[in-house]
């Protein structure tokens, strides 16, 4: 039976413990005056952080000098560290942002085109690493291969052991089970992300119009987006460690044809593994 496997291992450099080594301050929207004081700061970080290219700190940065006070500047640097990191998601985000902070910008038709650009990659990826389906069914039943007709048997000749070896079927089993884990450990780590961006877009939006307690959704967003990393954190560990099971096979010889082909791929965020053969 032959099946694709497709195992995404998503490596966040900002992790739960790189966030709290470095907090966004928490003010209330009446210090109006104390907001944007900080906001600019951060806004500096930010800039330092992306002359040093570290990228992962410069798009923290960035993201809580905005969610201070949001500026048309700050959206668009932070679309644009965010492409270059890989996440394209975000990268998407910070420009709309950009775009509904400054409708009448000079180069709205770049960005626009920016923009669809972004999403014709992100679409393109997604089919790229999407689930196969119509997997090739078995010609025939596992078993040693019969000999050629008129073929004499030889007298006391041990008979070639079936691919399928009790070991291997182990690793393979456990290789599943672990990948399965690592699915659903992905699964809930976007579930929570996705939600967490939700929050985030709401309180932009309460915010641009001006509505009170827009931060607290901002606040909201801060468990579920640090839920999400860790969930990413462990599904890529899963992920990693059921590829390996996949590629061992034990008693497998150098001049047969191992059952895994394995390569790397890159998605937004971080990357993919890819593995496909039989079993």
């Amino acid at each position: 039976m032959r099946a694709l496997l497709c195992l995404t291992a998503f490596v966040l450099a900002s992790g739960p413990l790189a966030a709290r080594a470095e907090t966004c301050p928490e003010l209330p929207d009446t210090e109006v005056a104390l907001r944007r004081s900080m906001a600019k700061e951060w806004f500096a970080k930010a800039e330092e952080a992306e002359a040093a290219a570290d990228r992962a700190s410069a798009i923290r940065r960035y993201a809580c000098s905005l969610a201070l006070a949001p500026h048309p500047s700050t959206a668009y640097n932070l679309g644009t560290v965010a492409e270059k990191s890989g996440d394209l998601s975000l990268a998407l985000d910070g420009f709309r942002t950009y775009l509904k902070l400054a409708p009448e910008a000079t180069d709205r038709p770049s960005v626009e085109a920016r923009i669809i650009a972004l999403d014709a990659r992100i679409a393109d990826l997604r089919q790229r690493i999407g689930p196969q389906t119509g997997a090739e069914a078995p010609t025939r039943a596992a078993g040693p291969e019969a000999p050629p007709a008129g073929a004499a048997a030889t007298p006391g000749a041990t008979p070639p052991s079936p691919v399928g070896s009790a070991p291997a079927r182990g690793s393979h089993l456990a290789a599943w089970i672990t990948g399965g884990a690592a699915l659903a450990a992905l699964g809930g780590g976007v579930a929570l992300n996705l939600m967490a961006r939700s929050k985030m877009t709401t309180c932009f939006n309460q915010y641009d119009a001006g509505t009170a307690g827009a931060l607290d959704r901002c606040n909201e967003a801060k468990p579920l987006a640090y839920g999400s990393y860790a969930l990413f954190g462990v599904g890529g560990a899963a992920a990693v460690v059921s590829a390996a099971l996949l590629l061992w096979t034990p008693g497998v010889t150098a001049t047969e044809t191992p059952p895994m082909a394995f390569a790397p791929a890159f998605v937004p965020g971080g990357a993919a593994f890819v593995a496909s053969g039989h079993f």
